[in-house]
């Protein structure tokens, strides 16, 4: 039986092994490792592509990726079954080319290319990157789970250095050396043809990675899958086990140019060299990863097991001391929110809120909030990103700018000519946190880009979903951004719930104000809400016939007390509002005193509204 150095190092070998006793039996490799990586424990035997520096992980060994799908490129063929011949016995055996980029045999053994019993298969190629706005304890965490003291390579302030070109070639040559010291004959499956010593080269100007986030590095990777191509969607938050592919003649920034910027093919397709580029980077800087196993991410928290149904203990755990808990969390969230006792309320709600369904094209469960009043300063805005980044997985801060509004590139595109999807900063994968400080906003001239920009993010406010730029026409992807607009007055954004900010005293140094959380935010309590607000993310909600009937029969009684004040709007507000406070103290169906706690709750809000109106016409 082989052992963990076995299937770790050398998992072509036991690809090979399964293929001689079952030949081509996906389902049977799959299985293998499988049941090699069912417990976490035996996971974190296999080293992760998100903590380990590339050069310290074994060419064709195991690793792990945690990442999300940013574009998919189109369907590659390969060779997934070749023979080889023995040139001193003339015997011919098969090969298995899965998992792997190049058909390889030994030194004494060559590829028979024109051989009928060769078989060509088709494999999916996913461009994945690390998951965007993945906060530092997240990445942190995990890194301490799989064992490694180095700088997370997905972190915003860290990056791997790149290698020169002079050093990339020595490589090459070191690794071909190596490679002809063990005795294999390898054979491309693209048979386009390679400059010779200049394979793995870097190009002059660092390649656009294609990270949705401004300012993001991390190690992108180009994912083969070989089942379930179908399951994968851009967006998709996945965990990869699968064989790590690094060799340099991969790479094809440096063809010899040609007048028309283009690179021959020996099928007579005149492929653009902006489109290999993209396709065909550098694997010292998009290794490639050939997926056996994934795990779709329903959530990235490294506090709470991956599978949803193992949560339940952790649920139960923390019932028992839910009420101290949330009032311990209140108590900092109002501390968030300058004294605002309500304020810190609806805050909560909006921590915990995700969309968990739809109908037709209306979003179930997200609960956008727009604080007014808040302070004109810059620092505000992001004092109160930083602290949410101490608590949620995922976030990101944009600054609501006349600048950042005509410049950036929201929406994501399709380049035709790289033939790839130019990824956009609202390219976010699901139950990310984003906080837009919309106090920045100054007068000046909104340009088309401007324009598109301020509706794009209408759009991913009110119903959820992003429009993809495909040039000839535009298509809608669905999204899960919770969305928190600090402002000064009403938004230009749209919002599910409006409040005024009602600080309990005038605050003149926010640093030092907010500096007051380092004694809350204590290491086990940061560690228990972090566990909290996605437990109650991933929780179940219903509501029995009898509260339902009771809340019906509320509703009515309010409509007729006073219909302008109750609009099936504001009954739709009501109900969500319910929904997340019942989720906020982890129960799975609502209560008479929480819905009374939210009739509440709204009163007080419209008449902070009616009076911050009020205010407003007598100015």
């Amino acid at each position: 039986m082989p052992g963990v150095e076995d299937w770790t190092t050398n998992p072509l070998g036991i690809v090979q092994s399964i293929y001689d006793k079952y030949g081509s039996a996906t389902e049977k490799v799959k299985e293998y490792f499988q049941s090699r990586t069912e417990s976490e424990t035996a996971r974190h035997w296999v080293p992760s592509l998100n903590d380990t520096p590339l050069h310290c992980l074994p060419a064709n060994s195991l690793v792990r990726y945690r990442c999300m799908v940013q574009d998919m490129f189109d369907p590659e063929f390969y060779m997934g079954e070749y023979e080889v011949s023995d040139v001193n016995t003339k015997a011919n055996l098969m090969k298995s080319g899965k998992y792997k980029d190049i058909a390889e045999c030994a030194k004494h053994q060559e590829i028979n290319a024109d051989s009928d019993n060769n078989i060509t298969m088709e494999r999916q190629t996913l461009y994945c990157v690390p998951i965007p706005g993945e906060t530092e304890w997240v990445k942190a965490d995990y890194s301490d789970k799989a064992g490694k003291k180095g700088l997370p390579s997905s972190s915003i302030t860290s990056h791997r250095p790149k290698r020169g070109l002079e050093e990339e070639e020595s490589v090459a040559e070191s690794e071909s050396c190596m490679e002809e010291g063990e005795g294999t004959n390898r054979m491309e499956d693209n048979k386009r043809p390679r400059t010779a010593g200049r394979e793995g080269s870097l190009p002059n100007a660092d390649p656009d990675l294609n990270f949705p986030l401004p300012g993001e590095k991390g190690m992108p990777c180009l994912v083969k899958v070989y089942e379930d191509m179908d399951s994968f969607s851009v967006n998709d938050t996945v965990e990869f086990i699968g064989v790590l592919s690094v060799d340099p003649s991969l790479a094809h920034f440096h063809e010899e140019n040609r007048t028309d910027g283009t690179i021959s093919s020996v099928d007579g397709y005149e492929e653009p060299m902006e489109e290999r580029n993209a396709h065909a980077p550098p694997p010292s800087l998009v290794p490639r990863l050939h997926a056996i196993i994934h795990h779709k991410l329903r959530h990235n928290n490294p506090h709470l097991p991956a599978e949803k149904e193992k949560v339940e203990s952790d649920v139960s755990s923390m019932r028992t001391e839910i009420s101290l808990l949330r009032r311990q969390i209140l108590s900092a969230l109002e501390q968030v929110m300058l004294g605002d006792s309500l304020a810190a309320e609806y805050f909560l709600c909006h921590l915990i809120s995700s969309v968990y369904g739809r109908v037709d094209v209306m979003p179930l469960g997200k609960f956008s909030l727009n604080l007014t009043h808040c302070p004109s300063t810059e620092e505000y805005g992001q004092l109160v990103h930083t602290f949410i980044q101490a608590l949620v997985t995922k976030s990101h801060f944009l600054p609501l700018s006349i600048e950042n509004m005509n410049k950036l590139r929201l929406c994501p595109e399709k380049d035709y000519t790289a033939n790839r999807l130019k990824s956009g900063v609202l390219q976010l994968s699901a139950d990310t946190s984003l906080v837009i400080d919309e106090t920045r906003l100054q007068p000046g001239q909104l340009e088309a880009v401007g324009v598109k920009n301020i509706t794009a993010l209408g759009n991913l406010i009110s119903w959820q979903k992003v429009e993809y730029d495909f040039r000839f026409h535009r298509q809608d992807f669905l999204s899960n951004v919770s969305v928190l607009i600090l402002s000064e007055a009403k938004s230009i954004l749209p919002s599910d719930c409006m409040l005024p900010l009602n600080p309990a005293c005038k605050i003149e140094n926010l640093q030092r104000h907010f500096s007051q959380l380092d004694v809350i935010l204590t290491p086990e309590f940061l560690s228990l809400v972090r566990r909290y607000l996605t437990i109650c993310k991933l929780m179940e909600y219903t509501i029995d016939d009898t509260m339902q009937k009771a809340i019906q029969d509320d509703f009515v009684e309010m409509r007729k007390t006073d219909h302008k004040s109750m609009t099936v709007e504001d009954f739709h507000t009501l109900l969500n509002l319910v929904r997340l406070l019942s989720l906020s103290a982890l129960e799975t169906s609502p209560t008479q005193g929480t819905w009374e706690k939210a009739k509440n709750m709204e009163l007080e809000r419209k008449r902070r509204l009616i009076t911050d109106n009020r205010s407003q016409e007598m100015q």
